[in-house]
């Protein structure tokens, strides 16, 4: 396994530097700062970059959890439906505003999204972005480049930043959808490693 409990905590130092970092300037400053830099030729390849967390990560993780671990892959596609019912319920009970609403003047409408205007905490993407990201990771083969981990690593905080950057998300959301998605999955692995369920 290359996902170990060192590379758990690293990720969550990171968003934990990125949180204070957030109440030190202000969560909104940093919305803000976000939205002001834009551009058509950003706007193009975050539109695309936004959609890896709709469903090709998710494919990719699951097309290789049933590779490694044939019928048990059904285990991931049961964690992933209930990552998902996880977030969607906090995001129904939470039901934060989004950006659209909190700074109407500075959210551009760009062709290809819908701004959504409520139910914005956790960010959903950004969540399976780092769930879908860490079950690739914990099942990758030694024999498989390492240097393909770094692009698939770097589309996950893409996607967060690609979120606030379409209107959809504050930065609060996006960190606190990275966080439940990889502690969603570390729970989701302790369980089937547990259960003795992730030999090949």
């Amino acid at each position: 396994m290359t996902f170990t409990v060192r590379h758990l905590l690293i990720y969550t130092l990171i968003f934990t530097v990125l949180f204070l970092f957030g109440l030190f300037i202000g969560f909104d400053s940093v919305t803000l700062a976000i939205l002001e830099i834009h551009n058509s030729q950003l706007d193009s390849l975050l539109l695309y970059v936004t959609k890896w967390a709709e469903w090709p990560v998710i494919v990719l993780a699951l097309s290789l959890a049933f590779w490694q671990l044939g019928k048990r892959g059904w285990m991931w596609v049961i964690a992933f439906a209930t990552e998902g019912l996880i977030i969607q319920a906090a995001k129904y009970l939470i039901n934060w505003p989004r950006p659209a609403i909190k700074f109407p003047q500075e959210v551009r409408q760009i062709p290809g999204i819908t701004l959504s205007q409520w139910k914005a905490f956790p960010s959903g993407h950004t969540a399976a972005a780092f769930f879908a990201t860490a079950v690739i990771l914990s099942i990758w083969h030694n024999k498989w480049p390492e240097f393909i981990k770094v692009p698939l690593i770097l589309m996950a905080f893409g996607v967060g930043y690609s979120r606030i950057y379409l209107g959809q998300h504050s930065f609060e959301d996006v960190l606190a959808g990275a966080t439940a998605g990889l502690w969603l999955f570390w729970a989701f692995y302790q369980l089937f490693y547990y259960k003795k369920w992730l030999k090949s």
